[in-house]
């Protein structure tokens, strides 16, 4: 067998990545749901796999230009995204490298779009096959390189490409895989998002990305929950963000988030097994809303009960940092009476060295951040 053959082998002997890997991991603010998922269920243990296919100088470029091949592009697609969920950590040089090249290399965008398209037709005339939906993972993988890298983010959204994904992120359909694939195309909006950078999260707000953020969440399954909440985050933690959201003339996106999140406390609340990851991210949204004062007051009249009666009592006591935080939450609007009145002598003694209200939100949230400033007016906001 020449060297060819072994090399299109190894492709179809590539490893498969969990859907989480290929998606949530991606996002530079998840690692803490990665503590979560791992406490509440063991990763499991395995070699790790290395793509020798690309291991040749300017391998990269050859995978791209086989792209153009129509009969090879499903096993060059594949090759690609496995290399880039490898290589987005231990080689960054080279992740950031495959980015230029696929967003500037010629044909290779409108390749993707093809990709798109097809998926698309299938879309409308049948239910999507799991291959399908599988091949399209891969093309929202190379996304997912092109959306990372700081030079190329800018020039991604003004292809309008992203906003093509929107009827992927909102497409319903039986096939059990593709909620999955929602869940990857959403973490393309989501790597965007968390740059912090007031062009993109303009972009976002002016995308609707809020309302589909909300409809996903409504929908989705955990992975496609966390993803969308980790976009709804990012956009609140930025100035302009958090004024469109909580603004008089949005009211309607403001009512429909305190909807989500009501119906999502819910619904966790009735769960065998609730999820301490959705429990932070519901927390974690109330909080960033309070750092405007129409959201603080929406917060304060509808902060759903499951959230301040004690009821996920037992979540908090396992997880520190989700007691903090809603602690955080009470303190801001005054309902830490409601929801610890045995431990309210500890409650007050652990902040009875701050001034005021307002200190002790700062001091309790400074403990909270300690990876980076705020970028907005506000004293601190809780930043993990």
């Amino acid at each position: 067998m020449g060297e060819k053959e072994e090399e299109i082998q190894e492709i179809h002997d590539l490893p498969e990545f969990s859907w989480e890997e290929r998606s949530l991991h991606l996002l530079e603010t998840s690692k803490l749901d990665e503590d979560f998922a791992k406490i509440k269920r063991p990763r499991k243990g395995g070699k790790k796999h290395r793509v020798r296919c690309m291991s040749r100088p300017m391998a990269v470029p050859e995978v791209i230009i086989e792209l153009q091949d129509p009969v090879g592009r499903e096993s060059a697609l594949r090759c690609l995204s496995v290399f880039l969920l490898e290589k987005r950590l231990e080689d960054l040089e080279n992740y950031n490298r495959t980015g230029n090249l696929l967003l500037h290399s010629c044909c290779t965008m409108a390749l993707l779009l093809q990709e798109l398209v097809s998926f698309f037709r299938m879309m409308v005339t049948q239910i999507p096959t799991v291959r399908a939906s599988k091949r399209l993972a891969n093309v929202l993988t190379l996304y997912q390189c092109i959306a990372a890298n700081k030079e190329t983010r800018l020039e991604f959204i003004n292809t309008s490409v992203p906003n093509l994904l929107q009827p992927l992120i909102l497409f319903e359909t039986p096939l059990e895989v593709f909620e999955n694939v929602r869940a990857v195309a959403l973490s393309v909006i989501g790597i965007l998002c968390q740059a912090g950078d007031p062009i993109i999260i303009q972009w976002a707000v002016n995308s609707d990305m809020v309302e589909i953020c909300c409809t996903c969440i409504a929908m989705g399954n955990e992975l496609t929950k966390v993803v969308g909440m980790h976009i709804l985050e990012a956009i609140m933690q930025d100035a302009s963000g958090l004024w469109y959201v909580c603004s008089p003339e949005s009211d309607h996106l403001l009512q429909k988030i305190m909807t989500t999140l009501e119906h999502l406390g819910k619904n966790l609340a009735v769960d065998e097994d609730p999820s301490p990851r959705l429990l932070f991210h519901i927390i974690r949204c109330h909080c960033l809303l309070c750092y405007d004062m129409r959201g603080y007051r929406i917060v304060t009249e509808k902060l759903p009960k499951q959230i301040s009666n004690g009821y996920f009592l037992d979540i908090v006591e396992d997880f520190p940092l989700i007691r903090d935080l809603l602690e955080e939450v009470l303190l801001m609007v005054d309902r830490v009476y409601d929801y610890l009145p045995e431990n309210l002598d500890d409650v007050l003694y652990h902040h009875s060295d701050v001034q005021g209200e307002k200190e002790t939100r700062s001091h309790h949230t400074n403990a909270l951040c300690n990876s980076h400033q705020p970028k907005f007016m506000h004293d601190q906001i809780v930043c993990i």
